[in-house]
């Protein structure tokens, strides 16, 4: 395959590769003094405020500090609360169906991601402190 210097490839539909690079960006943008924002390829599994999401599909977050509540990046999406005019949300977003993370200042520093079809098993349940998920469960073969 030809080399160019200008392109890097890289496996970002690995979900565990995937969610370090968006957790990089949004630290970058955080520690450059910029305003981290991501944008979202909207699907039935995607929980955000549908009266929000625009005609293509897709809705535009700002994942600033100041801007969410609880935020969560882990190997299968982020979740955090947002607020919406008076009114705070909770948004849940399949990891797959982030689609780029950028700096609300620079849109020509805009990291694109790769769409993926989120799983048929996401798993949208709200995740508790006191939940037995954490509990290895062994089975005799």
């Amino acid at each position: 395959m030809p080399s160019n210097q200008n392109t890097i490839v890289l496996p970002l539909s690995e979900p565990s590769f995937k969610s370090y690079v968006i957790r990089a960006l949004i630290d970058w943008c955080e520690d450059e003094g910029l305003t981290p924002y991501m944008l979202v390829a909207v699907d039935d599994a995607t929980r955000v405020p549908r009266e929000f999401v625009n005609k293509d599909g897709t809705i535009v977050f700002c994942v600033h500090p100041e801007a969410t509540h609880n935020f969560e990046l882990t190997r299968e999406g982020v979740r955090f609360q947002a607020r919406f005019g008076e009114q705070v949300r909770d948004i849940d977003i399949p990891l797959g169906r982030i689609a780029a993370v950028y700096p609300k200042e620079d849109t020509n520093k805009v990291s694109y991601f790769p769409i993926l079809e989120t799983p048929a098993d996401f798993d949208r349940a709200e995740k508790t402190d006191d939940s037995d998920d954490d509990i290895p469960t062994f089975t005799k073969l």
